[in-house]
């Protein structure tokens, strides 16, 4: 039979390797939302400024049309129901990755725990209590970025610290299993955020600008082309409705 050692031991083993299982999933995870941060900056970049005078025309144009009596004032936007994601026959903006989020419930338990766990108040002398300020300002500035995971490696590091008492065998299994659960369970989050990035309009993008690459064409050309071409039929309605003036 293995003995307790033993299997604290294997657990340490295996939480170790599930910890540099997370840092590989996390660096990736943020090397593919930069990846998409970059390609959102090109799009905007050569498309924006172009987006805009569409935009702009297109408002120019239902203006004339609602003077010259050819629609009403209460019609729907006919770009309302377009789809959203960025192609060469849309001119939708991409969107990569949303706002920041308000704190979840998770992130306020977490920093309640690190702060409990740090706060300098309990430190037995100025070293000590310096240490603690310093977890401590890192942590604030974590919950500040919502970043749960940051503040659950300080807790770690914290717990796994000298100034933290001895604990026995129990707790210490009691302990790995925990750590073990909340790491399992950020691995799941990360590969579920990789599914919803990948269903983004801006990823969607990303595949076609591959695919058109491969078959040797530009996909940004051709949707700069398509929307000058907009652009030039609505400069050429816009002259019309303007030229005939209202009814």
């Amino acid at each position: 039979m293995t003995h307790p050692p033993q299997r604290l031991a294997a657990s340490f083993s295996t939480l170790d390797e599930l910890e540099s299982r997370l840092v590989e999933r996390e660096a990736a995870l943020a090397a593919f939302k930069a990846e998409l941060r970059d390609l959102q900056d090109a799009y905007l970049d050569k498309m924006g400024a172009w987006q805009a005078q569409l935009a702009e025309l297109d408002a120019a144009i239902a203006e004339a049309e609602i003077a010259a009596g050819l629609r009403s004032a209460d019609d729907p936007d006919e770009d309302d129901d377009e789809e959203a994601a960025p192609d060469a026959d849309s001119s939708s903006e991409p969107r990569a990755c949303a706002s920041r989020p308000a704190p979840t419930d998770d992130l306020r338990r977490i920093f309640r725990d690190v702060a409990k766990a740090v706060h300098p108040d309990l430190g037995a002398n100025d070293p000590a209590r310096y240490r603690r300020h310093s977890l401590m300002a890192e942590a604030n500035r974590a919950y500040a970025n919502r970043d749960e995971d940051r503040l659950r490696l300080i807790l770690r590091a914290w717990e796994r610290s000298a100034d933290v008492p001895p604990e026995d065998a129990a707790d210490a299994a009691s302990r790995l299993r925990r750590q073990t659960a909340e790491i399992e369970a950020r691995l799941v989050a990360i590969e579920m955020e990789f599914a919803e990035l990948k269903r983004s309009a801006i990823w969607q993008l990303r595949l076609k600008i591959d695919d058109a690459r491969a078959q040797g064409w530009d996909l940004f050309a051709e949707m700069l082309m398509h929307i000058k071409r907009e652009i030039s039929r609505a400069n050429a309605r816009l002259a019309v409705l303007r030229r005939d003036g209202p009814r």
